[in-house]
Parts: structure tokens; C-alpha cells; sequence
């Protein structure tokens, strides 16, 4: 489908998927914007910019996870990150809205099965800084405790592709049982959440709020643990690629999508980037190796 290591589109993803065969991918992982919480550009067709909920967030989502579903080879599994939303105060709302739900209501209405979903620890006080959310800050506290709320924690959501995995996922080259003692756990506390890629490569003056790129380390998990060297590892939302840096690093191949320029071309370079850091510890490898056989 594409030559080389990995390949990045620059293109709206649902319009770009219709155009892609059957079963061409082994294991999506992706963050799909979160409908009014981030905006990433100006376009009419970003989800990120659809602040009716209900309305253009949940009939884009629903045209993406029919594409999606085909798009997955069978019995193959699709880690989607969210988080639930604040409502917006503008509006006059309050409380949360369900992300997590919707997502995975409208991928079992396309055929995929939900099997599970890991939650990401937050430290609230960085998240009450960011965010300026009342409810978490100490002066929401301190005037009325009964609006006041914990930190946001992030979900994996894990779903699998209908029908019996023609390549089973198994060895230990990859997992070992140790690994599986820790990443088995429902609650993963041990993400650092500062370890993602450069995300001032991404901006430009169009981004009304900041990026929030998907942590390394939960990527590299996914990754590892839902697809064999060699495979294709696909992004729809591809960003800044931090997936595909990860699926590079780790012999795997990789294909995105991204609609907006300077993230698409942020993507390039970190990919790049991912095969050349490669390249070197296979070098310093190699040389220990040597070392080792001359004494």
C-alpha cells in the first residue's frame, strides 16, 4: 500500500480512509480531537471545532468508526485515548459529558467490540493549572465544596475487529510476563505525563488552545503489547506523530493522517527522527556486542 518505513497523509482523515482497501491495517492507536475542549485549526470538518455534542461531534465520529471498522484487519484490536469533557460555562451547563461513552457507543453501532479500558492518572494541581477549572482549584474549595470535582483521568479504550486473528500476537520478545504484571493493572499511575514529543514544533498562530499530545509511554505499551514487528500501525489523528515515533522506534511500520500543516509537518520530522534514533542504538548494540567477543 505504501512503500517504505511509514507514510503520512495530509488529509481529512474520514475522506481519506474511504479511499483505503479492506483490512489494510494491523492496530489503530489514536486520540481523536475532543469535540469544544481543544481547538487545532480553523476548519468547518474538525472535529475539534464541533461544540454541538450531539449533533456534528457525533455524526463525524460516526462516519470515522464505520471506516475505522473496515479498515482493521479481523480480530485485531484499536486503542482510542479520551478523556471525559467539562461543559462549557458559556453555554450555561455544568457537570461532564460523556466522551467515553459516546465513543464507544457509536464503534460497537460500526461492529467493533468493546472489550476494556485502562485509566491514566492526572496530577490535579498541574491539571488545575492548566485547565484554571474552578472546580479543582483551591478556590473552589474554599467557597463551596459541594461544585468542586478531582482531577480528569484519561482512558484507553480497547476495542477488537470482529472475526479470529489470522496472526496470533505472542513471544516474549516484546512482553514478557513481568511486563504483563504491570501493564494488566486497570489503573496505570506510573505515566509520566511530561514524556511526549516537542509540542512547540506544532504550534502556529491558528491554535486557539494548546495541543495535548498522547504520553510516549503509553503509546509504547499499546504498541508492544497489540502488534508484531513488521506491521502496520495506524493513526487517523496522526498530530505531532508521536505514534508513529513509537511504532519506528520499535520495528514497526506506519501510517497517518493529519489535516493540519505544521502538525503534519512535525510528524515528518519526528518519524524521521524515530528511525534515526533507531539507527543509532542498533549501532552502540552492535558495538557492545563486538567489544564483548574482543575480551
Amino acid at each position: 500500500m505504501f512503500e517504505g518505513e511509514y507514510h503520512i497523509e495530509q488529509a481529512d482523515c474520514i475522506e481519506h480512509m474511504a479511499t483505503l482497501p479492506d483490512g489494510c491495517f494491523d492496530f489503530s492507536i489514536f486520540s481523536p480531537p475532543f469535540p469544544s475542549l481543544y481547538s487545532y485549526t480553523d476548519q468547518a470538518n474538525d472535529i475539534g471545532n464541533s461544540e454541538d455534542f450531539r449533533g456534528d461531534a457525533k455524526l463525524h465520529l460516526s462516519f470515522f468508526y464505520r471506516q475505522l471498522a473496515r479498515l482493521i484487519k479481523p480480530g485485531r484490536v484499536i486503542c482510542v485515548h479520551v478523556m471525559q469533557i467539562p461543559r462549557l460555562k458559556r453555554s450555561g451547563e455544568v457537570g461532564l459529558r460523556d466522551f467515553r461513552g459516546l465513543n464507544i457507543r457509536l464503534a460497537e453501532r460500526s461492529g467493533l467490540i468493546y472489550e476494556y479500558d485502562w485509566s491514566i492518572r492526572k496530577n490535579p494541581q498541574a491539571q488545575a493549572i492548566r485547565t484554571r477549572s474552578r472546580e479543582l482549584q483551591f478556590a473552589g474549595l474554599e467557597s463551596d465544596r459541594a461544585a468542586s470535582r478531582g482531577a480528569l483521568s484519561d482512558y484507553i479504550i480497547k476495542f477488537r475487529t470482529p472475526g479470529d486473528n489470522p496472526t496470533p500476537i505472542r513471544g516474549d520478545t516484546d512482553i514478557s510476563r513481568n511486563d504483563w504484571i504491570q501493564y494488566a493493572e486497570h489503573h496505570w499511575a506510573d505515566i509520566k505525563e511530561t514524556d511526549t514529543l516537542n509540542v512547540r514544533e506544532g504550534r502556529d498562530d491558528k491554535d486557539v488552545k494548546h495541543i495535548c499530545p498522547l504520553q510516549l509511554g503509553v503509546i509504547r505499551r499499546l504498541v508492544k503489547l497489540f502488534s508484531l514487528r513488521d506491521e502496520i500501525v495506524f493513526s487517523p489523528f496522526c498530530g505531532i506523530g508521536s505514534e508513529g515515533y513509537e511504532s519506528l522506534l520499535h520495528n514497526r511500520r506506519f501510517y497517518g493522517c493529519e489535516i493540519k500543516d505544521t502538525y503534519y509537518r512535525a510528524a515528518q520530522l519526528n518519524c524521521t527522527r524515530a528511525i534515526s534514533r533507531r539507527t543509532e542504538q542498533i549501532g552502540l548494540f552492535e558495538d557492545a556486542e563486538q567489544e564483548n567477543v574482543c575480551h
